[in-house]
């Protein structure tokens, strides 16, 4: 690639996944209240704002009935959060400013700005610190208008206050922010010695400023901690803060009494009182926090103990050491494997008994005066302890919670729900009030959750509500790529000690199964179908399964409990069977090969039809009593519309009208739709249904069925011209949207889908545009490559299908029409809808599958979400991965927890036996391979053979360094020395892989002078190694069976990175440096050479940099395929003339005009159309991967997009791509905009620019964090953004014009595109707009170039690593 023109587009694919703050706040319930959707009084929900380092969530939790935890919003901060807490403010009144707030509303436009709340906003506020030295105060605001507002809104800064220089890091001196419980009064310690006061006053909605004076408190030290003391005094405020004195190197206690009674008059008296913590040894004080029940009582917690202090009155009017600290008894907490259960204060025998505290959290202020005190305490070594507090005699007992969850930095009681026991059923024989308490905590190393904490009259029951999943530390990761879109993953090397597990991260929708039947009834399935009893029950109450010459029925029982019900349901038992449902209320039917039977389920009368000139290859139920069939007889084929007769004394079935059809019949499904969508003249009264049939031709038919016809209205060829196979149509359903737009959906025996949209050929627009087509707009989805079936809810219009062909797939069609990937590992053989009456799956959309050919499981959808987390336990610590592709398995090098080295182990772990039942977590580990104690590994490769007349011999390099002892102690620093270990992986030959057995053998181990920190193989049965300084080539001696070195080269540093590319070189060095060789192959017994060519410093950052903020561990460039093949956007395919009932052809043309919402969205351009226009490959077309999946519109040269894939150690994910030159341009015009613009500049008061830029200057990058907030502008604030920018609408044009765009396209691309705020066209108030009789050629050009960076901003925003 030429390196003088790299433009990159770099963006978060995941965030961080470590949350470092949390605070409460209203936002949600609020609004519901505001729009008359919850009257509660008491919160069935609670708002949680997390800080992950430089980026705010706002997450939804759901305290009944489940607890679920949903992402509402999420923001980048463009640098680093330091503390967040939530402030109630109070307001005066705005009567006179009511008149432009309402005026503000009218307009639409009453949305935060600088100094301004909304008269309709939550007055809860967040107030945060930041590496930007400012204090901001910020809110959350829901965009209104659309149909689910509550989930679309962003945070807004009303208020910023300096309080420290920009970048000072005091993290490390406990910067924080304590508000007092009533909100008066705010401290924050901005700088190391000193502490600022911020008192609080009413404010304006319309001019907001709570800020009425700061005041500033030196103290000496280090400042570690404060919080506010409850005061039964509503005229004192008391700060408690922590403290390190450098100079006495003694921890200390400071209070401030803070007199707020004479603030009117401009006085704030402040009396100080200090006081040294009691230590028995030199263990840092980590945590201080305030009693909310016990006024003027705080806990201090160390390493060791937790100590209860209380603060009394001020003894004289003097402003130092007015104030006496009274210190009770400690509490010491032991760790669990030394006491379990309940505590007081025992001695300790060992250092190695307490349990290291990291975090602290209180219940909310009990409303009883006189309460004891609850406090719950979590240890990063997985101990979580309940202390209670005894209000009068300030005694402290402990009781050990749970033993088995670590907890980070955060932990805070969400909620506390009381309730009160029966009186009979109480030992003590009255009622008595207990509590739950939600508690919410992080895990620096593994996931956090939500737990409830309820008392019980004998103890305290602790369950899980929900996890918070969190990835971090990611040390490796690796991609694995199959041949189709949409089954991409991800497997990072993610937790520690007995939390390291794999993190298998991918997008899709995810599954949740009722598990195993723990039968083997179902084997050899051939169909599943499920029924309603009656067409208004909620829930299916029948499931017929087909096999190839039986039939059975089952019925749904209680708690969704199967049972079956074949010798008494009358159907016709051994014929497999082609369709089965529900005929009309009470009645169900089943179509077989020799005719049809419908049973009544009340009285059990049979009413039977027989198929005498033929067999029956295909049914769908028309409407109720009526079916369509497709006959197929000697020579011809029919479609018969058959009628139950209703009322029948005979109970027989009539054929109402029947038609030839040219070729024989694969797939049938019928729907109601109004007959003039096709233009078709009927009597008044007249109602009918459509039929669409595919047919062996293959070709797609349509027909209208009415009560005495059946008309043939459209004919589909599916013998499209450049497909490798014959499309025979399989299946087919209907979507429909909400606005009445709808989908029809074939699924092809070849493995692919083709969805066209059903279309309104009546318009003379659609005349012109498709030549009064019913089906147009093809495109061709590649799902696998056995034949798709269809599964969808029981429904007149549903909106989504279930796919099956070689895995599972959803297609929704939501104004947009999506094809998803269902994450479901196990082989499916059979689908079918079914919704069961079970209370846990009856709420979430439900299925039955039959999983392994044999065993049945009920499952429910999840829903989608960005990406979907699967853990594969590992109880170590995941250092590296390899992905053995030849295996299809995966490497892993792990450490445990020895001393005083830790012992490396290899893993063999095979992904598709993961499994989520009990006692078999880590089925996935298939094998182990022990190294020697302090040996850890540093690189792994996959060496294959090649072998004449076999397959490639696969051979596991693993590169180590050996830590070692010297004397008595231990020297960790570096590694002294290394090995090379070479392995191979046996395995036995099983025809099931899930039975096979797997075991890591060990070929070649050589001893080397310094670690190996690299390794590559290169050509000719050669690898590279790095020992150290030194670059060797070793090649294998088939005769001798060794490695043999072939060449060296000693470079001045420690060589950690080798690649090659041909006879090509490439090495990185520990000191940023970058050498390339030669590789020159001797002859005879000579040896090889390593001819060095050059060296060159931070290549890389003299093309682009990109500050991100995290230790980025593990950079990989993803595969590189042929534009469309891997999007599930779908290919556009050509459409042959349309083949009228008369014979003669319309030709289709084109026009571009006025463009209609429907025709706007068949002139999208493809995935890799767009691809081509905006991206460049990282990889040179040469490498390009060939692919056998149809791409019709697709020319061989073009290539799709090519991402950089980056992990950090905080579990983020990001991307990299290469722009167009002239789209950088484009996209670097914006971002210097979007960057000072209110609405979109970044939180918390950073400059863009400057944090971008920390490590290095930034440097041909675009940030994508900052350019997906352009997309979340109305258009009317997107045409002022960009009219800022200077020179964009000429950059723009020129594009356009060098990419060669067809006009069509273009029209699509200059069009106003629908704005994804609450799912409605947001048409804006730009000028073009608001007076579209005004002729400004320069006004619409604007516009014109704001919809077209809209489309660009929207393909990148949707990038994915595997696209």
């Amino acid at each position: 690639m030429n390196n003088d023109d790299v433009r990159v587009y770099g963006k978060h694919l995941q965030s961080p996944s470590v949350i470092h703050q949390a605070c409460i706040v209203d936002w949600t319930i609020h609004e519901q209240r505001q729009r008359e959707e919850s009257e509660l009084q008491e919160p069935v929900q609670v708002d949680l704002v997390f800080g992950k380092v430089f980026r705010a969530d706002e997450a939804g939790h759901e305290s009944r009935p489940a607890g679920l935890l949903s992402l509402v919003h999420e923001q980048p901060v463009f640098g680093t959060i330091k503390d967040v807490k939530a402030l109630r403010c109070t307001f005066e009144s705005d009567d006179e400013d009511d008149s432009t707030m309402g005026m503000d509303i009218d307009r639409g436009c009453d949305c935060p700005r600088l100094g301004y709340l909304p008269k309709g906003a939550s007055s809860n506020v967040l107030m945060a610190t930041s590496d930007s030295g400012l204090l901001s105060f910020v809110t959350f605001h829901f965009h209104r208008g659309g149909t689910n507002a509550v989930k679309c809104g962003q945070f807004y800064i009303l208020k910023e206050i300096e309080i420290a220089e920009p970048g000072f890091d005091y993290s490390q001196t406990g910067a924080s922010i304590a508000i007092d419980p009533t909100s008066r009064i705010v401290a924050i310690s901005a700088l190391q010695n000193h502490v600022k006061l911020v008192l609080l006053k009413n404010t304006r909605r319309s001019h907001f400023d709570p800020v009425e004076k700061i005041l500033k408190v030196d103290l000496k030290g280090t400042i570690l901690g404060m919080d506010f003391l409850t005061t039964d005094s509503v005229d004192t405020a008391i700060l408690a803060v922590l403290f390190y004195n450098k100079e006495t190197s003694r921890y200390h206690i400071a209070t401030f009494h803070i007199g707020l009674q004479s603030r009117a008059a401009g006085s704030i008296p402040i009396r100080v009182g200090t006081s040294q913590l009691r230590l028995s040894s030199s263990k840092s004080v980590i945590l201080l926090k305030a009693l909310p029940n016990i006024s003027c009582s705080l806990v201090c917690v160390d390493e060791e103990k937790i100590t209860l202090v209380t603060v009394d009155a001020p003894t004289h009017s003097g402003a130092f050491n007015a104030v006496k600290h009274t210190y009770h008894g400690s509490l010491h907490l032991l760790k669990r494997e030394i006491l379990g259960g309940t505590g007081t204060s025992p001695s300790a025998p060992t250092d190695e008994a307490y349990a290291l505290i990291s975090a602290c959290a209180t219940p909310p202020r009990s409303p009883y005066a006189g309460s004891d005190q609850t406090l719950y305490l979590g240890s990063d070594t997985s101990e979580l302890y309940r202390v209670n507090i005894q209000y009068l005699t300030y005694t402290m007992q402990f009781e050990l919670v749970s033993g088995d969850r670590p907890v980070g930095n955060v932990m805070q009681v969400l909620a506390r729900r009381q309730f009160t026991t029966e009186p009979l059923l109480s030992d003590v024989g009255q009622s008595i009030v207990l509590n739950t308490d939600y508690l919410i905590y992080s895990n620096d190393y593994g996931d956090g959750g939500v737990l409830a904490v309820r008392e019980e009259e004998d103890g305290i029951d602790l369950f899980a509500v929900t996890e918070l999943e969190n990835c971090s530390p990611v040390l490796d990761f690796c991609a694995r790529e199959p041949s189709f879109p949409g089954r991409d993953s991800l497997y990072v090397c993610s937790g520690m000690r007995n939390e390291g597990s794999l993190q298998r991260i991918r997008a899709g929708i995810s599954v949740e199964s009722s598990g195993s039947s723990g039968n083997q009834f179902f084997a050899s399935a051939t169909g599943l179908w499920s029924a309603k009893e009656s067409d208004e029950d909620a829930f299916d109450s029948y499931l017929l399964v087909s096999f190839i010459q039986s039939t059975k029925l089952m019925r749904s029982g209680e708690e969704g409990a199967l049972e079956d019900v074949s010798e008494s349901s009358g159907l016709s038992l051994d014929q497999a069977t082609v369709q089965a449902g529900r005929l009309r209320n009470h009645m169900i039917f089943q179509v077989h090969r020799s005719g049809v039977v419908a049973i009544d389920l009340t009285t059990g009368t049979r009413f039977v039809w027989n198929s005498d000139e033929g067999v029956l290859a295909s049914a769908c139920l028309i409407k109720d009593g009526f079916l369509a069939l497709g006959q197929i007889t000697s020579g011809s084929s029919r479609l018969i519309v058959l009628e139950q007769e209703q009322g029948s004394t005979a109970g027989s079935f009539k054929i109402v009208v029947s038609m030839p059809l040219r070729a024989e019949p694969t797939a049938i499904h019928c729907w109601t739709e109004d007959p003039q969508l096709v233009g078709l003249t009927i009597d008044a009264g007249d109602s009918g249904v459509f039929c669409c049939v595919g047919t062996l031709e293959p070709a797609i038919l349509v027909f209208y069925i009415n009560a005495n016809s059946i008309r043939e209205v459209y004919k589909e060829s599916m013998a499209q011209a450049g497909l490798e196979s014959v499309t025979i149509p399989h299946a087919i359903c209907l979507l429909r949207e909400s606005q009445g737009q709808s989908k029809v959906v074939v699924g092809l025996r070849d493995g692919n889908i083709i969805a066209y949209d059903w279309t309104d050929s009546s318009s003379p627009q659609q005349q012109s545009e498709f030549g009064g087509r019913c089906l147009s707009s093809p495109r061709l989805f590649k799902l696998g490559i056995l034949p798709v079936k269809l599964a969808f809810a029981d429904s007149h219009s549903p909106s989504g299908v279930l796919m099956l062909s070689d895995k599972l797939w959803q297609a929704r069609f939501d104004g947009t029409f999506e094809v998803q990937p269902v994450l479901f590992d196990n082989e499916v053989s059979q689908v079918c809808s079914f919704q069961s009456g079970d209370e846990e799956h009856s709420s979430k959309p439900g299925y039955v599958f039959i999983v392994d050919h044999h065993d049945i499981q009920l499952v429910t959808l999840e829903g989608s979400s960005k990406y979907s987390h699967q853990t594969l336990a590992l109880g170590r610590t995941p250092r590296r991965i390899l992905d053995i592709t030849s295996k299809k398995l995966l490497l892993v090098a792990s450490v445990g927890d020895g001393f005083p080295f830790a012992e490396s182990t290899l893993q063999l772990v095979d992904p598709d036996r993961f499994s989520h039942d009990a006692g078999i977590e880590k089925q996935h580990i298939v094998a182990e391979f022990s190294l020697r104690q302090g040996e850890a590994v540093f690189a792994l490769a996959e060496w294959k053979i090649p072998r004449p007349n076999k397959s490639d011999a696969v051979y596991i390099c693993v590169g180590t360094g050996l830590f070692s002892p010297t004397g008595s102690e231990v020297s960790a620093a570096a590694p002294k020395t290394g090995r090379l270990v070479v392995l191979s992986v046996k395995q036995s030959k099983k025809t099931d892989r899930r039975l096979r057995k797997f075991e890591l053998d060990l070929r070649w181990a050589m001893a080397m002078p310094a670690p190996v920190f690299a390794i590559s193989t290169f050509l000719d049965m050669r690898i590279l190694i790095s020992n150290g300084p030194v670059m060797k080539l070793l090649a294998l001696d088939l005769e001798r069976k060794t490695l043999v070195e072939k060449a060296s080269y000693r470079e001045r540093w420690p060589i950690v990175q080798i690649s090659s590319c041909g006879s090509t070189i490439c090495t990185g060095s520990r000191r940023e440096s970058m050498c390339f060789y030669e590789h020159q192959a001797g002859s005879g017994f000579e040896r090889d050479k390593l001819r060095f060519l050059r060296s060159c410093q931070h290549t890389l950052l003299e093309r682009f940099s990109f500050h991100v903020g995290e230790v980025v561990n593990r950079i990989r460039l993803a595969k590189v395929w042929p534009a469309d093949v891997r999007s599930l956007t779908g290919v556009p395919l050509s459409q042959r003339t349309r083949e009228d009932m008369d014979g003669s052809t319309t030709a289709s043309t084109t026009t571009t005009a006025a463009i209609v919402d429907d025709v706007f969205q068949r002139l999208r351009p493809s995935m890799g159309q767009m691809s081509s226009w905006i991206l460049v490959p990282w990889t040179s077309p040469e490498n390009q991967v060939t692919s056998t999946q149809p791409t019709q519109s697709t020319s061989p040269g073009r290539l799709s997009s090519q991402a950089l894939i980056a992990c950090s150690l905080i579990g983020s994910i990001l991307g990299f791509w290469r722009l167009n030159p002239q789209i950088y341009q484009i996209l670097s015009a914006l971002q210097s905009v979007l960057q000072t613009s209110y609405e979109c500049r970044p939180l918390l008061g950073n400059i863009h620019d400057r944090f971008r830029s920390l490590s290095s200057p930034g440097l041909n990058t675009v940030d994508g964090n900052l350019i997906n907030r352009f997309l979340r502008l109305d258009h009317a604030l997107q045409v002022e953004v960009a009219g800022k920018a200077v020179g964009l609408v000429r950059i723009v044009d020129d594009w356009l014009q060098q990419i060669g765009i067809d006009e069509q396209r273009r029209v699509y691309l200059e069009s106003l595109p629908k704005s994804s705020l609450g799912g409605e066209v947001t048409e804006g108030r730009c000028a073009v707009h608001r007076a579209p009789e005004r002729e400004d050629e320069k006004e619409e050009k604007l516009c014109r170039a704001t919809n077209v960076i809209w489309h660009v901003a929207s393909y990148l925003q949707d990038l994915d690593w595997h696209q």
